[in-house]
């Protein structure tokens, strides 16, 4: 193995390892409030909302354009989630739906 490769490879798990380890390091010993644990509660779904809305609406050029196979399959996940509050149960409900929704379209 050339020593660049394992240098990229240990360059990746450093900056994959310090965001992760330096907030839990100097956190732990603060009390988190209440409402900011609230708001943070809510990163997932925005994160997720942000990923899924440009597919249902957008084509691969970027113009406004309703996908009518992504949106019949998001209908019923975004009721399930909202029923459920399961992020895990919807991303699989959601892929499910999906591929079985392209056995008809």
């Amino acid at each position: 193995m050339r020593i660049s490769v394992l240098i990229l490879i240990l360059g990746m798990g450093l900056v994959t390892f310090l965001p992760r380890f330096l907030p839990m390091a100097f956190l732990t010993r603060w009390a988190i409030p209440e409402r900011v644990k609230m708001g943070l509660g809510y990163i997932p779904i925005s994160i997720l909302s942000a990923i899924v809305f440009p597919i249902l609406f957008f084509n691969v050029e970027g113009e406004i354009e309703i996908q009518a196979h992504a949106l019949l399959s998001a209908i019923p996940i975004f009721i399930f989630a909202w029923k459920v509050k399961s992020l895990w149960g919807s991303v699989i409900l959601g892929m499910l739906v999906y591929w079985g929704l392209g056995f008809f379209f």
